[in-house]
C-alpha cells in the first residue's frame, strides 16, 4: 500500500508505514525488557522510560467510538478512571509543540480494522502522532457510575494513504 500522497515503506524507529504488527513485535521494537499481554496494556501504555507510547486501536470496534476525522487525525479516547492530571496525559502535555516533544515523546499509531481483530491480532502502524488538540475531560456512563476518561483529536505527523484509510474505515 503505496501512496501518491508521498509515503514509502521507510523505516520510522523501526517501524515500517502501512506494516502490519502483532502486539509483542512493537513492544520488542520499542525495547521493552518484558513482554506485557494486551489486556495490561489496555489501548496504549507509558512504560517507565518515558520516551515512548504506543496506542493500540481496534478501529469500529472501540468502547468509546475512537474514530478518524479525516486521513491525518483521529479523536481518541483515554483508558477510563484518567484525567489531565494521569500520568500519560501529563507526558503528552510535557514540551507539547517542541521539537524536542517529538524526540522525546514518541506516540506510534497502531490502528486494527474490526474485520481483522479476532483472525490476525494485527494493527496496521499509520504513522507518529505529531500533536494533538482539543483535549478535555469527559465522562462515560457504565450502567449508572459516572467513569472519567480524557479525549483529545490526535494529528498525525503524516496523513494516511488514500488506501489504507478507506481500507480501515471502510469509506470509499
Amino acid at each position: 500500500m503505496d501512496s501518491e500522497e508521498g509515503h514509502s515503506l521507510q523505516d520510522d524507529r523501526g517501524f515500517v508505514y502501512e506494516h502490519r504488527y502483532k502486539m509483542f513485535e512493537v513492544e520488542r521494537l520499542l525495547g521493552w525488557s518484558k513482554q506485557i499481554n494486551g489486556s495490561s496494556v489496555g489501548g496504549y501504555l507509558l512504560p517507565k522510560d518515558e520516551k515512548s507510547m504506543p496506542v493500540f486501536i481496534k478501529y469500529a470496534n472501540s468502547q468509546y467510538a475512537d474514530r478518524f476525522l479525516n486521513s491525518q487525525e483521529m479523536h481518541w479516547y483515554s483508558k477510563d478512571r484518567r484525567s489531565t492530571a494521569s500520568r500519560e496525559i501529563k507526558w503528552m502535555e510535557e514540551g507539547k509543540g517542541s521539537e524536542e516533544w517529538s524526540e522525546n515523546h514518541f506516540i506510534p499509531l497502531f490502528v486494527m480494522r474490526k474485520a481483522d481483530a479476532e483472525k490476525l491480532k494485527m494493527y496496521y502502524y499509520v504513522g507518529r502522532v505529531g500533536s494533538y488538540s482539543n483535549l478535555h475531560e469527559t465522562k462515560r456512563d457504565n450502567d449508572g457510575e459516572s467513569i472519567g476518561l480524557v479525549e483529545m483529536d490526535l494529528r498525525l505527523t503524516k496523513p494516511l494513504s488514500t488506501e489504507l484509510y478507506q481500507h480501515l474505515t471502510g469509506d470509499a
